[in-house]
């Protein structure tokens, strides 16, 4: 009944279904983490040490304790864990191609498993498992994560502001995402100083806005494309890969050449070093992986120059 009729408009967006419409709307990802955490009252977590560091903030912020397991060079766990109560494992659905090592984990774990699906925003929650996404890392978002639990809360949880996270967003449209990039970094830091809050009413309008169908077909298609050129693991029918791993012996002298003809590759994740022996398969996924853009602003044309550049920098014609 209080609806505002007339007056100045708004941001014009087109409206579709929303992706993960029956998940539970929090303000990010590591959030979604921090509302299991709190709600299950973990006593410990596994943490695998190939991982984010704003991963493992929710479970130093809340207090809990934690041990951290390798993974081999098919990102399968290489321990056999014997879960006690009141512990819990987490794995992370790597780049969004390993869903069915999810489900393998889902039947040996059960409720004790925490699937971190940041990087696998299309991949389908598992029924009795706890699941939870990261909205920005797949559209031009300014945060939002998505939660699939039966947890309840027994604690109050505010609505989140979006508005002045627009920056980044809107500097790579107007000028250029070099003048844009402080100001993504900056908003990024300021999720540490956050709190668990409801999805902003504006980024769940914008994630009604995202045409996901096209963006699937159009991120699978670019992932094809660099797998037939360069190699790499084929996608089954369901996967919507986050980027395309590429990886190379040449590691950081091959991402700087690509950055220098403005391909952005990032780097996964430094802390990794700080954890991690030298011989020890992350710190090799870290120093070699190249996460080539695939998503879904790019067209054909777009990988034929990732392609070429990367041949021309091997001597490959």
């Amino acid at each position: 009944m209080n609806k505002p009729i007339g007056g100045y408009f708004e941001l014009e967006l087109p409206t579709f279904e929303e992706y993960h419409k029956n998940a539970l709307r929090l303000n990010c990802g590591r959030f979604c983490l921090e509302f299991i955490l709190k709600c299950r009252k973990y006593k410990k977590v596994f943490v695998p040490y190939y991982i984010c560091a704003s991963a493992i903030e929710p479970i130093k912020k809340l207090g809990i304790s934690f041990e951290f397991y390798h993974i081999d060079n098919q990102y399968c766990i290489v321990d056999d864990f014997c879960l006690q109560d009141g512990e819990a494992l987490m794995y992370v659905n790597y780049w969004g191609l390993h869903s069915n090592y999810c489900e393998t984990l889902s039947k040996k774990y059960g409720k004790q498993l925490i699937l971190d699906y940041t990087q696998a925003f299309y991949a389908k929650p598992i029924q009795g498992i706890d699941v939870f996404y990261s909205c920005r890392k797949f559209f031009g978002v300014p945060d939002g994560g998505y939660l699939y639990t039966d947890a309840k809360a027994d604690f109050e949880i505010s609505q989140d502001q979006s508005f002045q996270r627009m920056d980044s967003l809107v500097k790579r449209i107007d000028v250029s995402p070099e003048a844009g990039y402080g100001d993504f970094r900056r908003i990024s830091e300021s999720f540490h100083e956050l709190s668990i809050c409801k999805m902003s009413n504006f980024t769940q309008r914008m994630m009604k806005g995202i045409d996901y169908e096209m963006i699937a077909y159009r991120r699978r298609l670019n992932y094809e494309l660099l797998r037939e050129e360069l190699g790499g693991e084929e996608l089954n029918e369901h996967e919507v890969p986050m980027l395309f791993p590429f990886l190379s012996e040449k590691g950081d002298a091959l991402r700087n050449y690509l950055i220098q003809n403005r391909i952005f590759v990032a780097k996964y994740w430094s802390n990794v070093c700080d954890w991690c022996v030298c011989d020890s398969v992350e710190k090799k996924i870290f120093e070699n992986l190249l996460p080539l853009p695939i998503d879904q602003r790019y067209s054909t044309d777009d990988m034929k120059r990732i392609i070429t550049l990367i041949k021309t920098y091997n001597g490959i014609k």
